[in-house]
């Protein structure tokens, strides 16, 4: 074994440590964005309830109408999502036509998921009933808050 063999254990060793040390701050940093924007998120509508300026059905239909658009994101998510693989899938059979004869039916994988992935978004996810936001709220405090 040799010292250059050596050295590149260790360096691969020494990759890998750093690797996972980075993956690991960057989720706990993730973690604490996500807490501190929902703690700031309850403060400001506590503030709102205590001051008057909202009410018990105000607040349900803030509260329900922020779970509609929620699932909207998720939905629109899983829509682009879909199209990727689909729009992969047919790359994938187009490129591999022109190497070997029966070698692009490998396509037809990501093509298989994108569809379902696209019929479970538009046939089977949560429909939504999102209409406007309720009388005197924006996502945002303004100046007089």
């Amino acid at each position: 074994m040799g010292s250059g063999n050596v050295a590149f254990w260790i360096f691969l060793a020494a990759a890998t440590v750093a690797t996972l040390t980075f993956v690991t701050i960057v989720v706990w940093a993730e973690s604490r964005r996500k807490e501190r924007q929902e703690f700031y998120k309850f403060e400001f509508r506590k503030r709102l309830v205590e001051t008057g300026k909202m009410d018990a059905a105000a607040f349900t239909s803030l509260v329900q109408y922020e779970h509609e658009l929620g699932l909207q994101q998720v939905r629109q998510k899983l829509t682009v999502a879909a199209l990727v693989f689909v729009g992969t899938g047919v790359g994938t059979c187009i490129g591999l036509q022109f190497i070997s004869g029966s070698v692009w039916m490998v396509g037809f994988i990501p093509l298989s998921i994108g569809l379902c992935m696209l019929a479970y978004g538009v046939l089977f996810a949560d429909k939504l009933k999102t209409g406007p936001p309720p009388l005197g709220w924006s996502p945002e405090p303004n100046e007089r808050d």
